[in-house]
Formats: C-alpha cells, structure tokens, sequence
C-alpha cells in the first residue's frame, strides 16, 4: 500500500491532470452542462406554465361554471342557488354591451361587486373605483387606445338606447385591470352588438347601470377547489357540477315564463273590457278599440315563451383552452427533443473519456509499478469524470431551469394574462440527468479501465501497437484509385482505418443536423398553418351566422355597400364526431347551396397532389386531420351526431387538405339523403374588396343591426390571432436551433481535438518532414470535411424522422401542422454544420502551429 504522504501528492497528480487537460476538462463538461440544461430547462417548462395558470386562478378565484338565460336572470334563480350554498359560491353580475360611436369599439360594461367573491380583478394600474364617478379599464382597452391613462376622462357614447341604460356616461379613470375570466389578451369574446366581438370591458360601479335583471350568475363549485384544472379528474367533477346545476334551475324556466306573463297586466284591461260591453252595445267603436287592444296583448303574452338557460364552464373562457393547449405542446417537444439532445452530449462524453484512458496508459502503469492498488489508479479517472458531471449538472440545472421556462413563459406573455412563472426544480428531471451524465463519466470509464487494470504494469508501459492497416475496397476499383492524388489517398485510408471515430463522428453531427433540420422544419411547418389555411384554402373574409334561412331584407343588407363583392350560402352546424377508442371531436358541418360554387371560397384539395375535390351527391369530403383521429380514408363511413337526432353514418369520398379546426362538406342531395330533411341555410361566407379594417367593422356593425343575424366573425381578426399564437411558437423553436447549434459546434470542436491529439505524433512526423501549416491542417480538415458531410446526409434522414416525431406529438386534436419540410431547412441545417466545422478546424489550424515537435516524436519506450 502507498502511505498517506503519496496519496495526497496523488491528489496533487490528479488536479495537475485536470489544469493539464483544461480544454478537455471543459469540453466534458461544456457538453454534460448544455444537454442538462436543456433536459431539465424544458422538462420545466410545460410544469412550470401549468402551475403558473393554475396559481392564478386559484388566487383570482376564476368561476367553475356561468349561468345565464336569455330572458335574464332573478332574484328567484339566486334563491335556488342560495339553498345550495354549502356546495357553490356563487356571484351575481350584470352588464350592458355598447357600440362606442366615437371610435367604433364594442364595450361590455360590467358592475363590479361590492365584494368580489369569484373572478377577482388583478390590478395593473392605479386602483378599483370607489364612487360612481370612477371606472377602471381593462388593460387591453390602454393597448387599443394610448391615449388612456390613470386620471384621465372616459365617455360612453352610443346609441340614444344604449345611453339610456346608464345613469351616468362620464367617468374618472382610476385603474387597469386584468381580468381572470380572459386569460388571452386580446380575445373578449363574442356579443350581438357591433361588430360581433368586445374589444375590451370596462367596470363601474352597481349604481351606474339601471336594469335590476341579472345578467350572469358566476358559480364556483367547492369540489373543485384543489383540483389541478385540465385534468381528467377535474372533467370529470366538472361534468357532474354542470349536470347537478342545470337539475337545480331546470323548475325555474316555467317560472320565469309564468312571472313574465303574470307581468303583463292582462287583468285590468280583461275588466276594463267587460265593463265596457255591459254598458254599450256591441260594435261600437271604443268597444271595438279595447277588444282589439286586448287581443293585441294577449297575442303578446300568448308570444312570451319559456326561457333558455344557458351553461357555460372554463373552457368557454376566451384563451383558458388554448393555453392549455400552448402548455401541452411544450410538453410534448419535451419528452423527445430533450432526450435527443442529452443523447447526443452522452455519446461524444463516451468517446473523450475513451480517449483520456488511452492517454494515461503509461501512467496508469507506472502507479501500479508504484504499488496503487486499482482503486487508487481508478480513482482518477472517477475525480475527473466525476467533478466534470457534478459541476456540469449543477450549473446545467441552475441555467436551463431558471432560463428556458422563462424566455418561453415570455414568448407566451404577449398572448396572456397571466402573471410571471415561477420556477419549479423537478427533481426526478435532475436526477435522471445527472445518472446519465455519470453514466456517460464514470462508466464509460469503469468499462474502458476493465481491462487495462487487470494488465501487468509491463504492458502498460508499452505503448499500445498502432492499428493495422487494411486493404480498403476502394483500392480494387483501380480506375479510380489510380486517379487519386497521394493526400487524397491518406485521407481515405485514415478515415476506414479508425471505424470508432468515423462513427461516433458521423453520429455526432447527426444528430446535431437531425436537431437543427426538425428546428427549421417546425418553424416552417408551423407558419405554413397561417399562410396554408388563411390565403390559400380559405377565400372568405367574414363569416355571417344568422337564426334561420336567409331572408330578403338580410340579402339586400350584406350586399350593400361598396365593400361587398360576393357571398355564398349554406348550412353551418356543428356535429360530433364519435368512435369507439378515439376521443369525441367537434366539426363544422358544411352544405353550400349550390355547392359547385364552394370552390370560390373554399379551396379542397389533395394536401400532396392539390389535386381539385369536388362534392359529390355519393358521400362527404372531410378533412385530413379527422381522418388521421379516426384512421379513415376515402371510401370508409364515419358515425357523426347533429344535436337533437340520433347518430348518422356518413360515407367518407375525399379526404381535403385543412390545418385549423374540424369541417365536414356535402352537397345538398346528399344531407337530405342522410338526415331525412333539408337543409337550414344559416350562414353566408362573404368576400370583400381591398377593405380596411375600419370599413371591414362598419359592415359587421350595420349587419348585425338586421332582425335574426346572431353574429358577424371577421377573418382579419381570426388571422391575426391565429398569427400571434404562431410567433410565440416560433420563439420556442428558436430556442431549439440555437441549442442545437451550440451542442453542434461543442461536438465538432471536441471530436476534432481527440482526433488532433491521437494523431499528434503523425502530424508532427509530416511537419518534420517538410508540410507547411496548411497543408498539415488541411490532413485533418479532408477527414473533418468528408465526416462533417456525411453526417450532413445521415442527419437529413434523421431530421426527416425526428420532424415527423415531433409534429405527431406536438399536433393537438383540432390542429393539423404541416408535414412538409422546406427544401431550405435542409439548407440552413447544412450550412450551420459547415460554419462550425470550418470555425473549428480555423481554431485547430491555430492549436496545430504550436505543437511542439520534439515533444511530441520522443519515444516512450
């Protein structure tokens, strides 16, 4: 046994080894940090996202359920739900909707609760009012209208009817406000006033407004306090709340209807009447007057039906859903894309250790002649390894966890109303990532110091013989062989000569290029969604829905004006799509009439041919992505279910080309085929001219104006929205290339170092034997080159796949990205690659100028 004295000049041995080989001390763990930080980092992300929403609407208080009717609510509907308090609480609101004149903006202005029992206003600016002089905005209202500021004056100005609703239109603006109820910043959701969709609410004081009638009641059930929202627990409670809720208030409907009827005073003029004609004979005119009046209003009692309640939960809350579905898309990038990335840096630390127990040999012999046992010469190699996993791990962590969720909550942030994430260290994530950067340490070293251990030191102290060369098959095609210069020859020769590394070369940059082409690819496949379904499948510009067939007075009103260009009519409902084992879908249910002209407004077409899709009398044309849910295809049938009649089997002749949302398309004969009736034409796809979005809203405003159009959807608004949520993706994919980018060039610069070391004698054999410095680094550079290539080409087909992966996993079921790959992700992948592997063979030529030839040719014999 060595004595304490050496052991701790060993320790000094081992810190020399490590300042000794600094570059490749930090090249290890350079790697093990990148691929732990990005492991961890967005392995936090989607978590981290998550619990930030859910901390919100815990803390807001957001409502689990709504309830309102289309006659309004009472103090009757309180009661009921008074009587079940122990389970719910509950909050009363009401609003009025206006139609600003001065700027053209639809306003929901909403009572604010002495006490806000559910849907708690987070505070931007200034303070909540506290008179009935003073209202606060919403922050959305500050990003429409700059002008707005704390202190400044704020005007309802409407319609002399909509005015007449409040009991004061001029305000002291005191605050900005976010409310929980929408979480995405843009979206307000939808009104029968206007142009069809808020632009943003304001909030006053209960005096302000007249009416007494409620017009939502918030309900927040106390058996979801605690639930994660989006689970599958929380559906499932949700689901028997509303169920529970409607059983509660169902008996109120007739009640309504009976205290409405009771309200008009039919009694008095039914006596008024009756007096009259026993004093009077009939038909005299101020009988016949009152008889008709009394006709008239029982006419209009007889015309009071009974209300609709309408239910609505979270997921009807503009942007609650759809970030939902933003968080899962980051989770879903995460469970392969991270793994991919930790691969990559696992396999170049296998090959560096590797190469750092080759180096050492002849120490490793000269300690076990020494007397260390193989612990102790072991032992090394585990600090080494070791101390760079241990402070590549914890530096990876504590940048990837505090910086990937936060840039990508950020790239979110412009979407949402959600205060900033905090940070949560998954420690399953960070010990999964560090076993793997220890595995790839210390046991790749452990396996490689298997047998030269349980060598003699004798052996160890000889050098191991150079690899034999072998005959390559290249060298049998002699017409080309022949033709080869002697550099090139080498090159060839060196490269088969040492398999390992041309290996571990080439799936080194693979994998780089396979993570930088899905970059690119998503990129691409995400903007074409926008692009694809907004300008080349869909040539409409508003969608008008309205309660019934299309009427004359509705017909002359859209095709008023110099906006108007062209409309079609058809049938738009929505339907259920159901299968045993798939998950039940949504889908607009399409019957143009005549159908031959959809194709001026909607483009259906084969996704790879564009082949044109006509709708047939035979069977409907239904999009791509419904097939993929339901794993049908042309000339399949399919179950789908319209609300109030039984399921239908529907037989499927095209599958069309579609990324957002579900549609199902068929022709007029062919509904009335299958569900037995004709069809209700309730909607009109329009086309404009060259409009502005000024004039685009006037044209909303002055259609919704017409008796029986429920709304006006503008497509420019849907874009727009649709756009954004893209950007925001795009910032996440940027974060990958870059990732990739810079694991990419650690790869090349760490391969060629191991490379560039192994071969130091060689090289300085050629420069004693008269190369230049360029002609030395260009020996390397053939082999870097043609391995960088072939990677290149190995990793297109590997990016192919990766893509595909991703965009399976990433794809939610109500968007379909597109598979395709642009030709210049494939470019842009390839060039990276070449510009690190120049940069790096430009850093190896510098390092390859100072070697030191006699050092390097003393012989270790």
């Amino acid at each position: 046994m060595v004595g304490a004295a050496m052991t701790a000049a060993y320790f000094k041995t081992i810190m020399r080894e490590i300042w000794s080989s600094k570059a490749r001390f930090a090249s290890i763990l350079l790697i093990i940090f990148l691929g732990v930080a990005f492991y961890t980092g967005i392995r936090a992300t989607g978590p981290d996202m998550s619990q930030a929403a859910n901390d919100y609407y815990a803390k807001q208080k957001l409502a689990t359920n709504s309830v309102q009717s289309t006659m309004g609510l009472t103090k009757a509907d309180i009661r009921v739900l008074n009587q079940h308090r122990s389970q719910l609480t509950y909050q009363a609101t009401r609003y009025a909707d206006v139609n600003q004149l001065n700027n053209s903006q639809v306003v929901r202005v909403m009572v604010l609760p002495t006490t806000q029992r559910l849907n708690r206003l987070r505070i931007v600016k200034g303070r909540l009012p506290r008179h009935a002089n003073e209202i606060v905005l919403d922050a959305q209202a500050q990003r429409l209208q700059p002008k707005l500021k704390v202190g400044s004056t704020y005007r309802i100005s409407s319609t002399a009817k909509r005015n007449a609703q409040f009991t004061r239109r001029t305000f002291k603006v005191v605050g900005f406000v976010n409310s929980p109820t929408y979480v995405e910043n843009t979206n307000r959701g939808v009104t029968n006033v206007g142009k069809g969709t808020l632009d943003y609410l304001v909030y006053v004081r209960p005096q302000v407004i007249k009416s007494s009638v409620i017009t939502r009641i918030d309900v927040q059930f106390k058996n979801l306090r605690g639930v994660t929202p989006y689970t599958a627990k929380y559906r499932r409670l949700n689901r028997e709340n509303t169920a529970q809720l409607k059983r509660w208030l169902k008996p109120q409907a007739r009640k309504r209807q009976q205290a409405l009827q009771a309200q008009a005073k039919l009694k008095p003029l039914q006596q008024a009447t009756q007096q009259l004609a026993s004093q009077v004979p009939a038909g005299t005119a101020q009988l016949v007057k009152l008889q008709s009046q009394l006709k008239r209003a029982q006419a209009q009692v007889a015309a009071i039906t009974m209300p609709t309640y309408l239910y609505t939960d979270r997921t009807d809350n503009p942007g609650y859903t759809e970030y939902h579905e933003n968080t899962q898309r980051v989770v879903a990038l995460s469970t392969v894309f991270p793994l991919f990335f930790i691969a990559i840096a696992a396999l170049i630390c296998l090959t560096t250790m590797t190469r750092m127990v080759e180096e050492l040999r002849l120490q490793m012999g000269t300690l076990k002649a020494l007397g260390y046992t193989n612990t102790a010469v072991g032992s090394e190699f585990m600090i080494y390894g070791g101390l760079a996993a241990l402070i590549g791990t914890a530096l990876g962590v504590l940048f990837g966890v505090n910086f990937f969720p936060r840039f990508i909550a950020q790239a979110y942030g412009s979407m949402y109303n959600l205060p900033a994430i905090n940070v949560q260290y998954i420690w399953m994530d960070i010990g999964i990532a560090l076993a793997i950067a220890l595995l790839c340490t210390l046991g790749t070293a452990l396996v490689v110091l298997r047998v030269d251990l349980n060598s003699l030191p004798a052996q160890l102290l000889q050098p191991r013989a150079p690899k034999a060369g072998k005959t390559l098959l290249l060298e049998r095609w002699q017409w080309l062989w022949h033709r080869l210069s002697f550099n090139h020859k080498i090159t060839l020769r060196n490269l088969f000569r040492y398999k390992q590394r041309l290996l571990m070369t080439v799936l080194g940059i693979a994998g780089c290029m396979a993570m930088m082409i899905t970059g690119f690819g998503l990129k691409g496949s995400i903007g074409d969604i926008s692009v694809k379904q907004f300008n080349e499948l869909w040539h409409y510009d508003a969608v008008v829905t309205r309660s019934g067939n299309e009427t004359d007075q509705q017909r002359q009103a859209l095709s008023r004006g110099q906006l108007y260009q062209a409309s079609l009519k058809l049938q738009a409902k929505e339907v259920t799509v159901k299968q045993s084992g798939v998950a039940e879908q949504t889908a607009t249910l399409g019957i143009p009439a005549p159908h031959q002209s959809l194709s001026k407004f909607v483009v259906l077409r084969h996704r790879q041919s564009h082949q044109a899709i006509h709708i047939g009398d035979r069977g409907a044309v239904i999009d791509e992505k419904l097939a993929k849910l339901y794993g049908v295809q042309a000339g399949d049938d399919l179950t789908i279910k319209l609300a109030g009649q039984t399921t239908r089997r529907i037989h499927i002749s095209a599958v069309a080309e579609n990324y957002v949302n579900h549609f199902i398309y068929m022709s007029p004969t062919y509904y009335r085929r299958v569900f037995k009736q004709a069809p209700v034409y309730n909607t009109n796809y329009v086309r404009f001219k060259q409009a502005t979005k000024k004039q685009e809203n006037a044209y909303a405003d002055r259609l919704l104006k017409q008796a029986g159009v429920q709304n006006v959807t503008l497509m420019s608004t849907e874009k727009a929205t649709n756009f954004k949520m893209l950007d925001s993706m795009n910032l996440v994919v940027l974060i990958f290339v870059i990732s990739a980018g810079a694991l990419a060039l650690v790869v090349l610069y760490n391969l060629t170092n191991i490379n560039v070391s192994e071969r130091i004698r060689e090289l300085s054999t050629i420069k004693v034997l008269g190369f230049y410095d360029g002609e030395v680094t260009m020996y390397i550079f053939r082999e870097n080159l043609i391995l960088t290539v072939l990677g290149i080409i190995a990793g297109c087909f590997l990016g192919n796949w990766l893509h595909a992966y991703i965009l399976q996993t990433a794809e939610t079921n109500a968007l379909m990205f597109s598979p395709t790959i642009h030709p210049l992700s494939y470019v842009y992948a390839a060039l990276l690659t070449l510009a690190f592997s120049l940069l790096v063979m430009g850093m190896m030529h510098r390092k390859l100028k100072r070697v030191n030839m006699l050092d390097a040719l003393k012989s270790v014999d």
